[in-house]
């Protein structure tokens, strides 16, 4: 009933807007048939450390909605198409719903090696032919994922039947079409175009350094009029959960140490506090429910420090020969799941010798995984919304009170704190479950610091 009620409501949205789409598709007619509009005072986009358009696609709003059907939808449960629902119900009566154009773009940042790498990412924006939007840049800063190819880069070959693996898709243009933001959502090192990287999963400075330099990307492009549709209004928000959480708050602190100006952060349940609350997830005696989480920090952490994490000192077999071999980006949650042990307890992957060390806090390794919790050795200056569910299985409640903790010795006022209750998803992990209401969350508390 709940599906058939989000259906309706849709339906009967979608046509009080009609005559004004098909007003609009009018003129993008006549348009078209003219010379192609060219921006005002016209940029060089990549002179200034802009954006490379590779590719632009138009989604109608429809669209988008036939998209969010085909995602995880129950009567009880708080769902994307409750976000969606929400949404509007907030949005003012008089709202001018317009399509979106997405842009594959490619911008400079840093290899492993520190060297130049020509990294991707998504561009996406409200659009019409009738005059150009001033916007916010909001970076989207997707979650975990195994596969290079679910990356925000490759949305545009996406078969249907995949856009179930991309809800954030769906979250991004929904903002992009109700709230007429401006949104950008890196790939990340070692996934969309960079396919012979491994992805630095959960190492602070990496992922802070290809987000921070999509969103400076981003800025230089649109403060020209480098686009003719869109325009930067001046404000940018970072916005991400799960790893994206993780990846915000790394990426606020690399823009803040570039005196880049943030109008805003939301970071919700990330991973923070990896030498305390995660390390103690790897360690314990009980299962872990997303055990394909340490295969991915392993083959990162041994990408990019190799003399500390050392594969033949850490892994017993058959994890010293399957762990490298699956973690690679073309190998699914099932087939990485599916080397760890069958009763999903994490510690059973190590030898004896590396689990001594990573409960040193004197070791190497040790030190390695406290240097890349995302708050320590920072100050935040910018407005920030920290973000957690109380019950969250994947990345514990501990992840927050630890970064509460440090920021609330800081004696900071610039910070608020979410404590969001306890959710029960019938199925699933709380982690999934929960995910549509802190998108929700976020979004609307970023909507508030645009006014």
């Amino acid at each position: 009933m709940k599906n058939q009620s989000m259906i309706s409501k849709a339906s009967r949205l979608f046509s009080e807007y009609r005559s004004t789409l098909l007003f609009l598709l009018a003129i993008l007619i006549v348009l078209s048939s003219c010379k192609k509009k060219k921006p005002e005072n016209e940029c060089d986009a990549a002179a200034t450390g802009g954006f490379e358009v590779m590719s632009r696609t138009e989604r109608p709003v429809q669209e988008v909605m036939d998209q969010l059907m085909l995602l995880p939808n129950d009567s009880t449960d708080y769902d994307y198409t409750d976000f969606y629902q929400e949404t509007v119900a907030q949005m003012p009566s008089s709202l001018e719903l317009r399509p979106v154009a997405h842009e594959v773009v490619r911008y400079t940042s840093i290899d492993d090696n520190g060297d130049p790498i020509r990294l991707t990412g998504l561009l996406i924006y409200p659009w019409s032919p009738l005059g150009k939007i001033s916007a916010p840049i909001v970076s989207v800063n997707h979650g975990t994922q195994l596969l290079k190819k679910y990356s925000p880069s490759n949305w545009k070959t996406a078969s249907v039947s995949d856009w179930k693996n991309y809800p954030e898709m769906a979250i991004a243009d929904i903002m992009a079409i109700w709230y007429g933001w401006i949104i950008i959502m890196p790939d990340y090192q070692g996934m969309g175009a960079d396919t012979t990287e491994n992805h630095p999963y959960v190492i602070r400075e990496k992922l802070a350094n290809a987000t921070a330099d999509m969103v400076i990307a981003a800025q230089n492009s649109l403060k020209c009029d480098w686009n003719a549709y869109v325009k930067w209004n001046g404000q940018t928000f970072l916005y991400g959960y799960s790893e994206g959480g993780y990846v915000t708050m790394a990426a606020a602190r690399e823009l803040e140490s570039r005196n880049v100006a943030l109008k805003g952060v939301v970071c919700m349940d990330g991973p923070y506090d990896l030498s305390g609350t995660m390390l103690t997830e790897m360690l314990k005696d009980t299962p872990f429910p997303v055990p394909y989480f340490l295969p991915m920090m392993l083959v990162g952490y041994n990408t990019l420090y190799p003399e500390t994490f050392v594969y033949e000192e850490m892994l017993k077999e058959p994890y010293l020969t399957d762990i490298p071999k699956y973690t690679t980006g073309f190998y699914d949650e099932t087939v990485v799941n599916g080397i760890m042990p069958p009763d999903k307890i994490l510690k059973k992957v190590f030898t004896d010798a590396c689990i001594d060390s990573l409960q040193n806090p004197e070791s190497k390794a040790y030190q390695t995984m406290y240097e890349n919790n995302s708050f320590v050795g920072w100050t935040p200056r910018s407005p920030m919304l920290l973000w957690h569910c109380q019950n969250d299985d994947c990345v514990p409640f501990g992840n927050f009170t630890a970064a509460k903790k440090r920021f609330t010795e800081l004696g900071l006022s610039n910070i608020e704190y979410t404590a969001w209750e306890p959710v029960y998803p019938k199925s699933g992990t709380v982690h999934v479950a929960v995910a549509p209401r802190a998108f929700y969350e976020g979004s609307r508390w970023i909507y508030h610091h645009t006014k």
